[in-house]
């Protein structure tokens, strides 16, 4: 972990914003409060950077970051992965920040408001990787995310991973995943800038049973 003069912290040479960073500070003091829990980086975030570091898909491909919150994975994906990244969540006034992650790193991303159940299939069409981190925390949210799998596949969408540390709603969605989908679950760790594990569901359309 380090910092540099401008507030941040570090992560493969990532810039990321923390609550106290002054440009956070000015976006909160221009209204723009997040509503849905989007109020910082979620340390499974972390857990993926380097998941998808170590896999990473194909460069130029397109990445869906859904429920991107402060968007950090998605500035992390466009500048260290070389893709093309749309970060999707429900509530728009987290966007500005996930816009501000990617200013800070230098790149871009695409951002759009929309909830779990209004991502339809045209909007997957293309995108080769869906990711989502720390999504599923209430249990309304698991049939809306299985739902949302399921037209991923549907799309074409060549692999989903969503993170969680191991929330109850996280294993009812995953145990309905590995059930229909062949889902797997891994449990991966980081040290930097945190000490994080976390629960990687895994789906590959490769690998689905049908």
């Amino acid at each position: 972990m380090s910092a540099s003069s401008a507030g941040y912290l570090q992560k493969h040479g990532i810039n990321i914003l923390t609550p106290d960073s002054p440009q956070a500070l000015a976006l909160e003091q221009k209204q723009f409060s997040p509503t849905i829990h989007g109020d910082k980086v979620w340390s499974s975030t972390y857990v993926v950077m380097d998941y998808l570091l170590e896999n990473p898909p194909p460069a130029h491909s397109q990445l869906m970051d859904v429920g991107c919150g402060w968007g950090l994975l998605s500035a992390f994906a466009a500048k260290a992965l070389d893709l093309n990244v749309i970060a999707v969540d429900a509530d728009p006034n987290v966007l500005p920040y996930a816009q501000l992650h990617a200013q800070i790193n230098h790149t871009e991303i695409h951002t759009q408001a929309l909830e779990f159940d209004d991502i339809n299939v045209q909007h997957l069409k293309g995108i080769h990787t869906l990711v989502g981190v720390d999504i599923c925390f209430w249990d309304k949210l698991q049939p809306s995310l299985y739902n949302l799998v399921e037209r991923a596949l549907d799309a074409g969408v060549e692999q989903i991973i969503l993170a969680d540390p191991g929330r109850g709603p996280f294993h009812d969605l995953s145990d309905r995943c590995k059930e229909h989908f062949n889902g797997r679950i891994e449990i991966h760790h980081c040290t930097i800038p945190v000490e994080e594990s976390a629960e990687l569901l895994i789906i590959e359309k490769d690998l689905l049973p049908y």
